[in-house]
Parts: C-alpha cells; sequence; structure tokens
C-alpha cells in the first residue's frame, strides 16, 4: 500500500497516473498542467511579440503623422504670417494716404503737372485766416544736373531761408519732401505778419 501511493504521488507527479474515475484514461497530472502552461505561455510571449510589432508600426506611425503636422502647421504659420503681414502693409498704406490726403486737405495744398519742362505746381490755400481762399503757389522744377529747383513764388519768400529747404530735399528726396512743403507753408504764413 505504501508503496502504491508513493508510485501514484510519483506518477501523479510526472503526469502519467492513472485516473480511475475516467476509465482508466489518464489525466496527466503536473505534467499535463505544465504542458498546458508552457502552451499558454508560449501562446502569450506570441501575443507579446505581436503587439509589440503593432506598437512599434503604430509608434512609428504616429512619428511620421507628428512629423507632418509639425511641417503642415509650420507652413501655415509662415502662410499667415505672410498674410498678416500684406494686410499690415497694406493697412499702413492706405492709413498713410488717408492721413496724407486728409493734411492736404486741411492745409489747403492741390498740385498740377506744369509745362513740358517736367515741372510741378503747387498751390496753398488756408493760409491766410482773414483771407482762406487766397492762393500762395510756388513751381519747382529739375536743373541740368538733376537738382530740384524753387521758383515762381507767389507770394515772394526770402532766398535765403527757401535755399536750405531746397537743399535739404535734394538730398533727401524721399522723406524731405514733407519737411519741405511744411516750411514753406510756413514761410508763406511769416509773409502776412510782415
Amino acid at each position: 500500500d505504501k508503496l502504491l501511493r508513493q508510485l501514484k504521488t510519483l506518477e501523479h507527479e510526472r503526469g502519467v497516473a492513472a485516473d480511475c474515475a475516467r476509465g482508466g484514461s489518464s489525466s496527466g497530472g503536473v505534467a499535463k498542467q505544465r504542458k498546458e502552461l508552457d502552451e499558454k505561455q508560449a501562446a502569450l510571449k506570441d501575443e507579446v511579440s505581436r503587439l509589440q510589432a503593432r506598437n512599434q508600426l503604430d509608434q512609428s506611425q504616429l512619428q511620421d503623422v507628428l512629423l507632418r503636422e509639425a511641417e503642415l502647421r509650420r507652413k501655415a504659420d509662415a502662410q499667415r504670417k505672410r498674410k498678416e503681414d500684406a494686410e499690415m502693409e497694406k493697412g499702413l498704406t492706405i492709413q498713410d494716404l488717408t492721413k496724407g490726403l486728409l493734411n492736404y486737405k486741411f492745409t489747403g495744398l492741390s498740385f498740377s503737372k506744369g509745362c513740358e519742362d517736367g515741372s510741378m505746381n503747387f498751390k496753398f490755400t488756408r493760409i491766410d485766416p482773414e483771407k482762406e481762399a487766397r492762393e500762395f503757389t510756388f513751381t519747382i522744377h529739375n536743373d541740368d544736373e538733376g537738382n530740384l529747383v524753387l521758383t515762381k513764388c507767389n507770394v515772394s519768400l526770402d532766398e535765403r531761408k527757401t535755399t536750405p529747404l531746397i537743399e535739404q530735399l535734394n538730398s533727401d528726396r524721399a522723406s524731405g519732401f514733407n519737411t519741405f512743403m511744411i516750411g514753406i507753408r510756413k514761410l508763406f504764413k511769416e509773409t502776412l505778419q510782415s
């Protein structure tokens, strides 16, 4: 008996014990459980490997999507910046023109093309507070050297005062024109006080 029990225990441990309830078929015992667990472990390892491969693929695709998104975002930001810059330049230009037109209207400045010599005729009104329609005129044209020259001032202006203005205009035609116009208008105003 004792030996039979030891044998059954040993067979059970090895998985070859006979199961009497099943009519003599072996239940497998520990060896069978071990084999099933090994199979489950192998299946789980395969599943883990498959999931890791899938994860790597998904990570790679995610990186591609993120890179593409960053590139598109950069392009969109650059396009938005160009659009904002264009709108700002357009707005500044319109603002500048509007401001200039309002200043011209306020000062009564008007101008027209002169004779065929390329001269420009300028006319100020609204200088004389007693007679706003009174005209103060002058002409600017290019001399033989390409310098601007002031002529035909109607109300005469002191040449000592106009020369620095015209010299400044010749040295900086881009931004000097506004300074020149302000200076000439002031000189015309000074004629009213004398």
